[in-house]
């Protein structure tokens, strides 16, 4: 099915490697504009400095030993860690649109990593007691979201080159550190976040049947510092 076919059209915003706070003013920001029609369906990637967050379901002994301040954030979920390495990416989708099917979406999430991680020839698939994606018994990519009035916001974490023994001072989503695995640590090398996002995108145009065109930042500078309370872009 084409885009042409089910009249989707959506944003793909890449602002590389931002501070969580600022990215998440943005995400409030977005979900304003997406709620006034001043937006698409954006796909937001991002690379973040360390920084643990913590979601509605968290519970404080799964993040006792962390030694930065946590955000604790609307996300369904507990504790995880985001750095170096890690895609992240927040899906600011209006549901509305896309017949109100939360499931649904959190499944398209899902299917769209593991059509990307069988693009290097490892196979992955939708966690059975746990949400997330995962190689065997290891988990690979964190997946939590927030919904606002039908509008969504935060989303999935992939681990690409993370360093894992950064996982070590939490119990991820409430599990041992030591089932977190990323796809160098797969395949034995360095993955280029630039190819595999690319990737990624390509496959969730086909499963949001959606068409994701690039948008810049600069371009939606006056409007997001506006919607997020006048955060510097």
């Amino acid at each position: 099915m084409t885009t042409a076919d089910t009249g989707h059209l959506g944003w793909v915003l890449d602002i590389g490697r931002q501070e969580y706070s600022r990215a998440l003013a943005w995400q409030h920001g977005l979900v304003s504009m997406r709620q006034q029609g001043l937006a698409r369906d954006t796909i937001m990637l991002v690379e973040h400095p360390p920084v643990i967050t913590v979601g509605k379901d968290g519970h404080k002994e799964n993040f006792e030993k962390v030694d930065i301040e946590p955000y604790f954030i609307e996300r369904g979920g507990d504790v995880t860690y985001h750095g170096p390495g890690q895609l992240v990416v927040y899906f600011i989708f209006n549901l509305m649109r896309r017949g109100r099917d939360l499931h649904r979406f959190m499944d398209c999430i899902q299917e769209g990593i593991i059509r990307a991680l069988a693009g290097y020839n490892v196979e992955a698939k939708r966690g059975e007691e746990y949400t997330g994606v995962w190689v065997g018994s290891q988990k690979i990519a964190s997946i939590g979201v927030a919904v606002k009035q039908w509008i969504t916001f935060h989303g999935a974490a992939i681990n690409l080159n993370t360093d894992l023994a950064d996982f070590n001072t939490i119990n991820p989503c409430g599990l041992e550190a030591k089932v977190m695995t990323s796809l160098q640590e797969l395949t034995g090398r360095a993955v280029v976040m630039k190819e595999f996002s690319h990737r990624l995108i390509e496959h969730y145009s086909a499963v949001f049947e959606t068409e994701f065109a690039p948008v810049e930042l600069d371009s939606l500078a006056e409007a997001l510092e506006s919607q997020a309370g006048g955060y510097e872009i």
